[in-house]
């Protein structure tokens, strides 16, 4: 028959009684305690938690639903969704509404998520006049 776990305590902690740090001798105290708990091929003890709620142990955790992908592709497919693209956006002004929708991301970490977009054919680039005469890149809808 197992050792209840105040068995095991006691054990444990006769173990670290020489020790004088008593930061050691916390650590200590787990880690014999962690080993008495776990010896193999034996189921481990009660512990007062579960001998309270009548030997049952708590469910684990709820598997939480399919989580939805995040980062700035991510957020530029929910503003292609949106009709953002109807008109040709430069990718500050991309970065301006993303900012405006509390998802503030550098400009330069929104170059590759518009690129590999554009790949997927979900949207178009194509240079155009920018400020000054220089050209730049303007994504739009097909």
């Amino acid at each position: 028959m197992e050792k209840p776990y105040s068995d095991l305590v006691t054990q444990a902690e006769k173990s670290v009684a020489g020790v004088k740090d008593p930061e050691l001798r916390r650590v200590a105290f787990e880690k014999i305690l962690d080993d008495l708990l776990s010896k193999p091929g034996k189921e481990k003890p009660r512990t007062p938690s579960s001998e309270a709620s009548g030997g049952r142990e708590k469910p684990s955790a709820k598997p939480r639903g399919k989580l939805k992908p995040g980062g700035p592709q991510a957020y530029v497919e929910e503003l292609i969704g949106e009709g953002f693209f109807a008109k040709p956006k430069t990718i500050s002004e991309v970065r301006v509404e993303l900012g405006n929708r509390g998802h503030h991301i550098p400009r330069t970490s929104l170059s590759g998520p518009l690129q590999a977009l554009c790949k997927k054919k979900a949207l178009r680039r194509h240079k155009a006049g920018g400020k000054g005469g220089k050209k730049t890149y303007v994504y739009s809808n097909w």
